[in-house]
């Protein structure tokens, strides 16, 4: 699962500050490009499972264990470690790559901490930062989203929320996952190509959950992305622009 999509299906799975220990079960199945920058799709799917302790703590499949404050003003700060998966450079149903990356060698997985802060703006809307720092195989560089959580609609069970982001990443980062080495540029046939830190790209997601119940719920997300700057410009990208879609359904108890 692309790493923006898991944080998002995971993000509307955490509910309110609650004094009770709460878990979630589910599952969530959908679509996307079989790596970041590629004009090919593959089937997604995950199940998902998260326990919130009441005091701010939290376990989760997709993104960690971790901890989250919450101040009277609404602000909020989160720190989790977690784990993210890397990429291949060939077909795969359980990990991001392509056959047309042959020869790019691949990107490890890492251990990552990833850190969050996030502020209500106005009329419900929420800005938040994310920085997401490797561990383990450091190579990956740190990266990391800015985004904004507007309320569209809601009614009822239904609630609509709409969040632009940018996503940036360091020199490391950019060069991991859009650059090309001497060494790969041998092996793969891409010519050679560096990039810088900054942007990589910009998203538009919608987000539709509907609360079936006080136990059940299905979130339905769509997420429009276009790769930027030297990220876009890369002889590995095929498509400057990405979708996504995924639908989990879920039970709390």
């Amino acid at each position: 699962m692309p790493p923006a999509l898991a944080a998002f299906v995971v993000a509307g799975l955490a509910g309110p500050a609650q004094a009770e220990i709460t878990y979630t079960v589910g599952a969530a199945a959908g679509a996307g490009p079989r790596y970041i920058g590629s004009n090919q799709y593959r089937a997604l799917g995950a199940p998902l499972f998260r326990a919130d302790f009441g005091n701010g703590a939290f376990i989760d499949l997709l993104q960690g264990a971790g901890y989250t404050y919450k101040f009277a003003n609404g602000m909020f700060v989160t720190g989790a470690f977690g784990y993210a998966t890397g990429r291949s450079d060939r077909n795969r149903t359980d990990l991001a790559g392509s056959d047309h990356l042959k020869g790019m060698g691949k990107v490890q997985g890492s251990l990552m901490s990833s850190f969050q802060v996030g502020v209500p703006v106005y009329g419900g809307a929420v800005a938040s930062l994310t920085l997401d720092v490797p561990l383990t195989h450091r190579e990956r560089g740190l990266s990391g989203h800015l985004d904004l959580a507007v309320p569209l609609y809601q009614r009822g069970m239904h609630t609509l929320t709409l969040t632009p982001g940018i996503h940036f990443g360091s020199r490391r980062y950019t060069q991991t996952f859009f650059g090309v080495t001497d060494v790969q540029s041998a092996a793969s046939g891409f010519r050679p190509y560096s990039t810088k830190a900054g942007i990589d790209s910009a998203s538009l997601s919608l987000a539709w959950n509907v609360e079936l119940s006080r136990a059940w719920s299905v979130r339905t997300l769509v997420t429009v992305s276009r790769l930027l700057g030297d990220a876009g410009d890369s002889p590995i990208v095929q498509s400057r622009q990405q979708v996504f879609g995924m639908t989990s359904l879920n039970y709390t108890f």
